[in-house]
Formats: C-alpha cells, structure tokens, sequence
C-alpha cells in the first residue's frame, strides 16, 4: 500500500494540536474528519483546509450504522486516527475494525480489560492493525534515557519515581470528571507504560487517595505503590495544584536520571557521595547547564509548533506498520491492555482504600 487515506476522528484539542501536525510532519495530509459536534469540524476545516471529507454523527448511537453510510468513509479512506472521549473509544474502534479499517487509538486505548480482549480479537480476525498512542515513548528525552539505561550509565536501577502536578484551570476536556478517577484515568497512562518501559510488566500493590474539596470524581491526592519487573515504583499525583509538572526520575546505583514530560527535557545527575559542599555545587551547576540548553532548543520547537512529544514517531510508525503488518510493541494493543488493567487495578484499590 503505497499511499494511505487518514481520517481524523474527534476534531478537538487532541487531534488539531497533535494528531494532525503530526501526520503532516510525515508529510502526509489526512483526507477526511469525522465529529460529534459541527463546531469542531468547523474550526478544524478552518485550521487545516486541505480536507476533502467530513462527516457529523451521533453520539455513540449507531456508530458503525451512520460511518457505513458514508460513501467517502467506506470507499476513501483506509486508517482512522480516533481521539474521541474514552468511554467512545470501544464503539469507534469497534465500528471502524468492523469495516477494514486501521485504528490507531488515542490514550486510555478502553474503559475495561474485556474491552480490550474485544477489539483485539477483532482486529487480528480482521487482519487490521491497531495502535494506541502511548505517545511519551518516543519523545526525544526518553528515546535518549533508554540508550544511557541499556548502556549501563545509571548503574543498577533501585527505584522509578514519578510525580505530576495538574492544574485544573487549564485547558481540559469538558469530560474528564465522568472518568473513574476522573483526571486521572485520562491522564495516568503515561505514567504507566513509561514505568513499564524501564522496568517490565506493573504490578499494583496499593493505591490511596484524598479527597478534593472541588466537585467531581478526580481525587486532590493519589498514591500508589507498584512494581514494574523487579523494581518498586512510586506514584504521586497532585490534581488541585496551581501548574501543570510530570516528573520521572530513575534513581541508579551510580547517577540518577530525571525526565521533564512537558518540557522534553533529560537530565543525568551524578550520585553526590557524602553530599559535601561541592558535591552539591556540581549537582546544581550540571541541573542549570542541561535544563537551560535543552529548554532554549525546545522552547523553540514549542513556539513554532514543532515541539509534538514523539506523535510524529507515533503516526510514522502506525503507517509503517500498516505497510509491513506487523506492530511496533511500544504502541501495541497488548500494551494498551496492559495498561488499562493497572489503571484499573488503581481505581479500584484506591476506592476500597478510601
């Protein structure tokens, strides 16, 4: 298959600030845009007027019914691109699977395991390809950390810490708070398969949560406790807190490496031994030096657009994929699955614990 036909899925935030510069970046141009809300399409249309198609439909009713009946979906278009709400995602992959289509889903890839069990076995039966974009995995930071760990910089690796701060005034899906956890189940996969990147296969131990004096189902606090492979993980989540920062921090037995999601910057810190006077000059003036270089250079990246936390990688290879049938594991719906299951493990150890 030489050229391939994308259609957006969604038409919101997700997919005019990432899905589409990110196809684009592969120079390709998506053909088609589907949407619940005519807004969307507009403002989409607007943005990116090279579009050929686009198509209104109704809300999880009859989904598979109404892209049926487009001709244009049907006969023009050969993968979707879905970054619709979550608890759409099994019936707009499940419909898109029904009718040939390649799926590259967005982030949780479902609301439940058996969701998952069901949307592979469909896509293997229909010999389709189904991705989930688990994007973070080939953002330029954390590619770089997995050739310092596999070369043994870091040393042995003891423990994974994340940390993220969310501000519930930016700009969020009106959505979020009718999730399990609300903010959480929306955001935390990230979390998840970066700790199973450099660890292995999670197993939840515990989970807690403190309640938010603001309404609604995201908790102010979450911890949880896991182990991904063989090395304890720890998870702090913070959703009231007044700026937005994801941290993951791999602390070795010779240096400790610290990853910025948002700001796609690494950071490799020596171990400071008896933490004397300058050893703590070191640390800090190695901390300035990397943060300030890296941040000009992506700074850059940002204003101009270009900053897209490996979604280009994301897309690149989801089409690779659809040419050589065979799947990155990094965006695999075993992944995806893997993922969900922990999420879920949370959710309901941190609501038995509360």
């Amino acid at each position: 298959m030489d050229k391939i036909n994308i259609c957006i899925i969604g038409a919101g935030n997700i997919s005019n600030t990432r899905h589409i510069p990110a196809i684009l970046k592969n120079k390709i141009k998506p053909v088609g845009v589907i949407s619940i809300t005519q807004d969307n399409i507009n403002r989409t249309l607007n943005k990116y007027p090279f579009f050929k198609y686009s198509l209104l439909i109704n809300e999880l009713e009859n989904i598979e019914e109404q892209l049926k009946n487009s001709s244009w979906f049907m006969n023009n278009i050969d993968a979707v691109v879905i970054g619709t709400p979550p608890k759409s995602h099994f019936s707009m992959v499940k419909a898109c699977l029904n009718l040939d289509k390649h799926v590259l889903i967005e982030k949780p890839m479902m609301m439940s395991v058996s969701e998952c069990d069901d949307v592979i076995e469909l896509s293997e039966r229909k010999k389709k390809i189904l991705n989930v974009v688990h994007s973070f995995q080939y953002a330029h930071g954390i590619m770089k950390l997995e050739k310092i760990v596999k070369h043994g910089d870091l040393g042995e690796i003891n423990s994974i810490v994340e940390i993220q701060f969310s501000n519930r005034t930016r700009r969020l899906p009106v959505w979020y708070n009718d999730l399990p956890l609300g903010l959480f189940y929306d955001e935390a996969a990230h979390f998840f398969y970066s700790a199973m990147r450099f660890g292995g296969d999670l197993r939840i131990e515990n989970a807690n949560i403190q309640e938010s004096k603001i309404k609604g189902n995201t908790p102010c606090h979450l911890s949880v406790q896991a182990y991904a492979g063989n090395i304890p993980v720890q998870m702090y989540m913070n959703f009231d807190a007044p700026l937005c920062e994801w941290y993951l921090l791999l602390l070795g037995t010779k240096k400790m490496a610290l990853y910025d999601f948002f700001k796609d910057i690494l950071i490799i810190l020596d171990n400071d031994q008896q933490h004397l006077a300058f050893n703590v000059l070191k640390t800090s003036k190695r901390y300035s030096i990397e943060f300030w270089k890296q941040f000009i250079k992506n700074g850059f990246q940002l204003i101009t657009n270009n900053l897209l936390y490996g979604h280009d990688k994301v897309i690149r290879y989801f089409l690779d994929a659809i040419k050589t049938k065979k799947s990155s594991p990094l965006l695999s719906a075993e992944l995806g699955k893997k993922v969900v299951t922990a999420m879920n493990n949370v959710v309901n150890l941190a609501k038995n614990n509360n």
